[in-house]
C-alpha cells in the first residue's frame, strides 16, 4: 500500500448512493444558495452530466433512469468498477448512460481524441467528483480540477466533495493505525484490522478518569471510535484502510479558482446558512471580511469532516425577482412517517431545532398532498431567508422533499421509473446491495432496507398480515438470507421469525409505506401520485 498513491486502485470500493449527486438536488442547492443562476428547467432538458471517478456507477444509473432525455457519462480507473457499472446498466436497460475505463489526467486539456471516451460530448452542464479529490495524490488532484474546469460549459456547475480538516485531525489517527495493521497483514484490508486498530486506539486514550496524553489532546476520540463500530464494513474499509489525505478548504478553493471555478455554495444545504448557528459561532463566522475566510471559519466552528462544495464556471448571480419566483414554484412533499416527531435535527452544523409548531403544521399539511414553497411562505408569514433556512434543515433531515417539476411532468418518465424500480426491487431481494429506489416525484434515490423491499413487493397483494409474513419469509430463505432480532442475531426458530416479520410488516404498512406512496414509489400502476 503506497503512502500517497496516485490512484488507490488496489481494491474495489463499496457501491453507495448519494442523493446529493442527483440532478434535482444539485439544482435545488444552487437555487437555495442564490449565488448562481441555473435554470430549474434544465431538469427536463437534454443536458450532459459527467462523473469523474464514478466507482460502481450507482449514482449515474439512478440519474439516468430519472432523466431519460439526458446523457450521463462516467470514468474510473478501476476495471472492476467499470465492469460492474456497465453490466448493471445493461441489465437495467439504460441506454443513456456510458462508462469508460480511463485515466482522468488525460482530460486535463479537454476531451481526449483517442481512447474509450472518444465521441463523448466536449462540454458538460454538470460535472461531479464525489470524494475523489482527497483520495488521490497532488498531481492527480491538480489534473482533476483542471479537467472539471476544461470540460464544464460556461455557466455549468461542478460538485466536488472531499474529506476535510479539522474534523479529520482525530479520525486520521484511526486511519493511520488501520493502514499499519493492513501493511502488517501483507497489504490486505479487512474489517478485523480496523476493529483491532480501533481497540488499540481506544486503549491509547486512557480512561475517562485517567486520560492519557492522546486522550487529553483529542478528548472526542473515544466517542468517535465507539460511533464507528456499527458502520458498514465497505464504508469503514474504504475510509480507514486507504492512505487518502483530507484537505483544508482554503487551498482547495484556491486550486479551483485557478482553473476558473468559483465557489457558489454547498450540496449540504444547511451549511449555506451560517446564520442558523448559535449566536457565538455565528458571530465568529460572519465577522470574516470575505466569503473565502467565512468558509475557513465555518469549518473550524463546526469541526468539519466532509465538504460537498459547488462551483460554477462563470458565476451569473440570479436576479432577485427571478429567484423568488423560482423558489415559490418549488413543490414540497412529506417524507416523514407518522411516528417521526422530531423538532431537533442532526446536521453538519450540530443539532438544529426548528419551531415545533411549524414542523407539526407543515407535516400535517403535506400529509394531505404537496404544497408550493410560495404557499408555505405566505401561510406562515415567513421572510425568504428564514423560510430557506428552515427548509434546508428539514430537507437535509429527509422530513421534507422538494420537486422542481410540476404535476404535468411527462407521464412516460414516471412509467420508466416504475420499471426501473421493479428491476431494482428484484435485484435487492436477490441480495444485491443497492439500498434505494428512485422517487419519480423527487427524482432522487430514497433509501430502502431489505425487509422493506420484500414487504413492498407484496404490499398490494390481497393477503392477511400472517400470509404476507409467510411469503416474505419464504423469499428471504430462497435468497439465502435470514431474519434477525433487534440485536442483529439470526433467528433460528421459524415461529419467532414469522412473529417478527408480521410485526415489522404491520409497522411498515402503517408508517413507511404511506411515505413511499407519497413519493411515487410502489404506487398502483407505477405512476407518481397526482399533486
Amino acid at each position: 500500500m503506497d503512502v500517497a498513491p496516485a490512484y488507490p486502485i488496489e481494491k474495489t470500493y463499496g457501491a453507495f448512493l448519494h442523493r446529493e449527486l442527483s440532478v434535482s438536488w444539485l439544482l435545488l442547492a444552487t437555487l437555495l444558495g442564490g449565488r448562481h443562476r441555473l435554470d430549474p428547467a434544465l431538469i427536463d432538458s437534454g443536458f450532459h452530466y459527467l462523473d469523474l471517478g464514478c466507482g460502481h456507477g450507482l449514482n449515474l444509473l439512478f440519474n439516468a433512469a430519472a432523466h431519460p432525455q439526458a446523457s450521463f457519462y462516467g470514468v474510473d480507473l478501476n476495471p472492476t468498477h467499470i465492469a460492474a457499472a456497465s453490466a448493471r446498466a445493461e441489465a437495467l436497460g439504460l441506454g443513456n448512460v456510458h462508462f469508460a475505463l480511463a485515466d482522468l489526467t488525460t482530460f486535463a486539456e479537454g476531451l481526449p481524441s483517442t481512447g474509450p471516451c472518444r465521441g463523448w460530448p466536449e462540454s458538460y452542464d454538470i460535472v461531479v467528483a464525489h470524494g475523489l479529490a482527497s483520495w488521490v495524490g497532488p498531481e492527480v488532484r491538480q489534473a482533476l480540477i483542471a479537467a472539471a474546469g476544461c470540460l464544464l460549459r460556461p455557466g455549468g456547475i461542478f460538485y466536488c466533495s472531499y474529506n476535510t480538516y479539522p474534523g479529520w485531525l482525530s479520525r486520521s489517527t484511526l486511519q493511520m493505525l488501520s493502514v499499519e495493521e493492513a501493511l502488517r497483514a501483507g497489504g490486505s484490508t479487512s474489517l478485523a484490522g480496523i476493529r483491532k486498530a480501533a481497540e488499540t486506539l481506544f486503549r491509547c486514550t486512557g480512561t475517562e478518569d485517567n486520560a492519557w496524553p492522546l486522550g487529553q489532546e483529542l478528548p472526542g476520540l473515544r466517542v468517535l471510535v465507539e460511533r464507528l463500530q456499527p458502520m458498514p464494513e465497505s464504508y469503514l474499509v474504504g475510509e480507514y484502510q486507504s492512505a487518502h489525505q483530507p484537505l483544508y478548504v482554503g487551498p482547495m478553493h484556491r486550486l479551483c479558482a485557478a482553473h476558473g471555478l468559483s465557489h457558489i455554495g454547498s450540496a449540504t444545504l444547511p451549511e449555506m446558512f451560517p446564520a442558523i448557528l448559535d449566536p457565538e459561532r455565528r458571530a465568529l463566522v460572519m465577522e470574516a471580511g470575505d466569503a473565502p475566510m467565512r468558509e475557513v471559519l465555518l469549518d473550524l466552528a463546526i469541526n468539519q469532516t466532509f465538504r460537498r462544495d459547488l462551483f460554477a464556471r462563470g458565476v451569473c448571480p440570479p436576479p432577485p425577482p427571478w429567484r423568488r419566483q423560482a423558489l415559490a414554484e418549488l413543490q414540497l412533499h412529506s417524507c416523514a412517517g407518522a411516528e417521526d416527531d422530531r423538532d431537533v435535527f442532526d446536521t453538519g452544523l450540530g443539532g438544529l431545532g426548528v419551531d415545533p409548531s411549524f414542523v407539526r403544521t407543515l407535516k400535517r399539511t403535506l400529509a394531505d398532498g404537496p404544497q408550493s414553497l410560495g404557499w408555505l411562505m405566505d401561510e406562515a408569514s415567513l421572510e425568504l431567508e428564514d423560510g430557506l433556512m428552515r427548509l434546508s434543515v428539514l430537507v437535509g433531515a429527509a422530513v421534507v422533499g422538494v420537486s422542481l417539476s410540476g404535476p404535468d411532468r411527462p407521464e412516460a418518465s414516471g412509467l420508466s421509473i416504475a420499471a426501473f424500480n421493479q428491476q431494482c426491487l428484484d435485484q435487492i431481494t436477490a441480495g444485491e446491495e443497492i439500498g434505494a429506489l428512485l422517487s419519480p416525484v423527487l427524482l432522487q434515490p430514497v433509501s430502502i432496507t431489505l425487509l422493506e423491499a420484500f414487504f413492498l413487493q407484496v404490499a398490494d397483494a390481497d393477503l392477511s398480515s400472517d400470509d404476507r409474513a409467510q411469503l416474505v419469509w419464504m423469499g428471504i430463505t430462497m435468497a439465502g438470507g435470514n431474519v434477525k432480532d433487534p440485536e442483529g442475531r439470526p433467528i433460528e426458530d421459524p415461529d419467532q421469525a414469522l412473529r417478527q416479520l408480521r410485526e415489522f410488516g404491520e409497522s411498515f404498512a402503517a408508517g413507511r409505506l404511506p411515505v413511499l406512496r407519497r413519493l411515487g414509489i410502489g404506487t398502483p400502476g407505477g405512476t407518481s401520485p397526482a399533486a
